[in-house]
């Protein structure tokens, strides 16, 4: 058995603007961090021919037209099995639909990672988040930027470029060590239990930018201000402004949305009455988790506990997409 994992991810500013439709005209620019919260991938040489995958269904079929998960089945495509007689199995640590940290990213590239090990083939880790891309955005056609699988190929926590020809640059937020370990012990997470449709938010994106909606594009326009903002204080060791800044990232998060939650509006106050400098949706918005700035943690706990939201115990991961066995 040949084991790969891959990290989910958290936005920390500028999220939103790697869409194609806004960075190709405008450029987009974010900063996002791996967190110690993965994707398995296990792959194994099976007894009999065909293909077996055991994901939340099972399938086994003879040949990869067959496959009906749409990664999975172009994933395979390109890895070009000619006697298919393999058994794949994936399994994360969260759950995989509308949680907002980079799921579906995260599964392609370690699915990516594992297919080119089996063959005994290497790839550089920016070429496996370019090829996980071009399943998801040019195969399968979702409305969705190169964030995602970049930095949970990556690893760290890092800037992200999202330039008009659709190149991505990359480099570390350069921050001190107490800055590092104020983040993570002052960043918590908490999981709403509302699962987010994110292809039709950011479809939505899509569609009223391509539309020339000067109201989303303004608005674009200021999430990626508030990215490079970000990256100013966090460099600067001006952690609370920064999760100050959170709040910003939320409301402008709640404008893009074709449709408001007042319970995640009635959670955003109450945090900020309960220990919270600053909160935000990760992801594209209306579920998934919480992130949030706190000094105070016992009293964010208390708080969230009387909702019955769990918290999601977490640390940066430095490592990337790996082979573990």
């Amino acid at each position: 058995m040949l084991m790969i994992r891959s990290p989910l991810r958290i936005t920390l500013g500028g999220g939103g603007t790697d869409l194609h439709s806004y960075s190709s005209q405008y450029r987009g620019f974010c900063i996002s961090a791996a967190i110690n919260k993965y994707t398995y991938v296990g792959i194994n040489h099976a007894f009999n021919e065909g293909i077996i995958l055991k994901y939340s269904e099972i399938e086994t079929v003879k040949n990869v037209d067959e496959v009906r998960h749409p990664i999975f089945r172009e994933a395979l495509k390109l890895i070009n099995l000619r006697t298919p007689q393999v058994e794949i199995v994936s399994i994360g640590d969260v759950p995989s639909n509308g949680a907002g940290l980079g799921n579906s990213g995260s599964f392609t590239v370690a699915l990516l990672k594992a297919l080119y090990s089996y063959k005994n083939i290497g790839l550089p880790l920016d070429k496996l988040a370019e090829m996980a891309c071009d399943i998801n955005i040019n195969k399968l056609k979702r409305a969705q930027g190169k964030q995602d699988e970049y930095i949970c190929s990556i690893g760290g926590i890092i800037c992200l470029e999202f330039l008009e020809n659709g190149e991505v640059r990359y480099f570390p937020l350069k921050i001190s060590h107490d800055t590092f370990i104020s983040l993570e012990e002052n960043l918590m997470m908490f999981y709403t239990g509302i699962n987010h449709d994110t292809e039709k938010i950011l479809s939505h994106q899509e569609t009223n930018t391509k539309g020339k909606n000067y109201d989303m594009i303004n608005n674009l326009h200021e999430i990626k201000n508030i990215g490079y903002e970000a990256k100013s204080l966090l460099e600067s060791g001006e952690v609370n402004a920064f999760g100050e800044l959170l709040n910003e990232q939320w409301a402008n998060k709640e404008k893009r949305m074709p449709e408001r939650s007042s319970f995640l509006a009635e959670i955003h106050y109450g945090l900020l009455k309960n220990g919270a400098i600053g909160a935000k949706i990760v992801g594209s918005g209306n579920g998934g988790f919480i992130l949030l700035l706190s000094e105070n943690k016992i009293k964010v706990r208390e708080f969230m506990k009387n909702r019955r939201l769990e918290e999601l115990r977490f640390a940066f991961d430095f490592e990337g997409c790996k082979r573990m066995v």
